[in-house]
C-alpha cells in the first residue's frame, strides 16, 4: 500500500462489487449450485463466488474464460458481449473511466 507523507500507509479506495448476474443466470439454467461449478472450474467455491458476486476478476484471465464458456454452455460471442456490458456498467457505478 502507498504511503503518505506522514508515513501511515494510505487506504485506497475500493470499488463497489457489481454481480455478474449472467453467470448467476446461466447457472442456475443448468441446474448448478456454486460448488458444482467451482468443482468443474478447478476453483474455490469461495473464489467462484467471489467472481459471480463481483469481488473479483475485473480482468478474467483468458483460461477462466474459456473455461466459464464450456462449463456453463455459453456462445463465446455471448459471453464476450455480456463481460464487456457488466464492465461498461461496473465502471460507471465506480465511476472508473
Amino acid at each position: 500500500m502507498p504511503v503518505n507523507g506522514t508515513g501511515k500507509v494510505q487506504n485506497r479506495d475500493r470499488a463497489t462489487p457489481l454481480p455478474r448476474f449472467y453467470l448467476i443466470e446461466h447457472r442456475n439454467n443448468l441446474g448448478l449450485s456454486v460448488e458444482e461449478v467451482s468443482r468443474m472450474l478447478n476453483l474455490s467455491h469461495y473464489y467462484y463466488y467471489q467472481i459471480e458476486s463481483g469481488r473479483r476478476g475485473q480482468k478474467l484471465p483468458i483460461p477462466l474464460v474459456l473455461e466459464l464458456i464450456r462449463v456453463l454452455q455459453i456462445d463465446a460471442i455471448k459471453f464476450l458481449e455480456l463481460e464487456s456490458e457488466h464492465v461498461k456498467k461496473h465502471n460507471e457505478f465506480n465511476r472508473v473511466k
